[in-house]
């Protein structure tokens, strides 16, 4: 049980999420706000001497595909010290019940 109160201190998520994965994941939001301003105003407003709508939208798709897979990975490595807590917590509380039980039992009680 002591484990799992302390799990989180002793294994932070900060350990595997990188400074450089945070700004990068900020870039890429940003770069998905941009593409999408500019893609609807190539739709709404075709230019001959602008990039056209399909390479914005190939573009814009990419980025969020990276974007995505950013926030996974970091909402993967935030959840993981809380999971891996409440399953050290509930098998603490198993183990207490158990050894309760037990000793009731061989008690003949």
């Amino acid at each position: 049980m002591a484990a799992s109160l302390l799990w989180g201190t002793i294994f932070p998520a900060e350990r595997s999420w990188t400074e450089e994965k945070s700004q990068r994941m900020t870039e890429l939001g940003t770069q998905a706000h941009q593409l999408g301003g500019a893609r609807d105003s190539a739709r709404r407003r075709p230019n001959m001497h602008g990039r056209s709508v399909s390479e914005i939208d190939s573009e814009y798709q990419k980025v969020t595909a990276e974007l995505e897979q950013l926030r996974v990975e970091f909402e993967e490595q935030r959840d993981a010290p809380k999971r891996v807590s409440g399953v050290l917590r509930w098998l603490g509380i198993a183990i207490i019940v158990i050894g309760v039980v037990g000793n009731y039992a061989s008690r003949g009680g």
